[in-house]
């Protein structure tokens, strides 16, 4: 295979198929996968922990032109889903990931408040970006997101560092994200650790604790999930996700 980065202002829908697989060694999109990281907040004085699983669902739904995948990210605090999130991604033939959409749901006491961070590329002017480079090297640039409200800039930190999280040490790739904070990837796991890239403030910071690979039935029910979050998405962000196709299983 060939790669070829993408260039974020050239999104062609001819360079895409299926929207899964592994082509991509930065950022998997295999259906089943499943990661937690363990996360942490400093407010002041206080640690507050939670804990953040992402699933890549078998879930697929066409976005401006192109056949995403559902990854669904769940926030657990104290064994509640407090924030739940879809992202709408998909592999190039070259082995870029872009991203085209993403939707957030906030709840309390396991009960819906409302939903936050709506957006489909071809939707309200909002366009797709790239979540991952296929060949990423140290200093380029790329934008990952382009909607109406905000653009999200990223670029290569590092390539081939070491980094040691609880579930094991790898060779990573670091991305700084809106010069903000750093997310790291080992290669064949996809996101391995967040840290910030300033003092004082929250300090957030993520790593990853387990993988695993989803039997059919926990597969079934992350994407019964990914399902009921898309079709909520159709009323509760009626301007962005309100004439787009419902997502579907095969």
């Amino acid at each position: 295979m060939q790669r070829v980065n993408a260039n974020y202002k050239k999104f062609d829908p001819k360079n895409f198929g299926e929207p899964t697989g592994d082509l991509n060694k930065w950022y998997p999109l295999v259906p089943g996968t499943q990661t937690l990281r363990d996360g942490s907040i400093t407010r002041g004085s206080r640690k507050l922990t939670h804990q953040l699983r992402v699933t890549v669902t078998d879930v697929t739904k066409e976005v401006n032109g192109v056949r995403t995948v559902l990854v669904l990210d769940q926030d657990i605090d104290a064994g509640q889903v407090g924030e739940a999130s879809l992202d709408y991604l998909a592999q190039d033939k070259f082995g870029n990931i872009w991203y085209l959409g993403s939707y957030t749901e906030l709840y309390e006491g396991g009960e819906f408040v409302n939903a936050v961070d709506a957006w489909l590329a071809g939707e309200n002017d909002a366009k797709p970006g790239v979540w991952m480079l296929t060949d990423p090297k140290e200093g380029m640039k790329f934008v990952q997101a382009q909607t109406s409200e905000e653009t999200i800039r990223a670029e290569v930190a590092k390539v081939d560092e070491r980094k040691c999280v609880p579930f094991d040490c790898f060779k990573s790739l670091a991305i700084l994200e809106d010069g903000s904070e750093f997310k790291y990837y080992g290669p064949g796991v996809g996101h391995i650790a967040t840290e910030p890239n300033y003092s004082g403030g929250e300090q957030e910071i993520e790593e990853l604790v387990n993988v695993v690979k989803l039997k059919p039935q926990g597969l079934a029910e992350m994407s019964a999930e990914a399902l009921k979050l898309d079709k909520r998405a159709s009323k509760e962000a009626k301007s962005v996700f309100g004439s787009s196709e419902p997502a579907q299983r095969p």
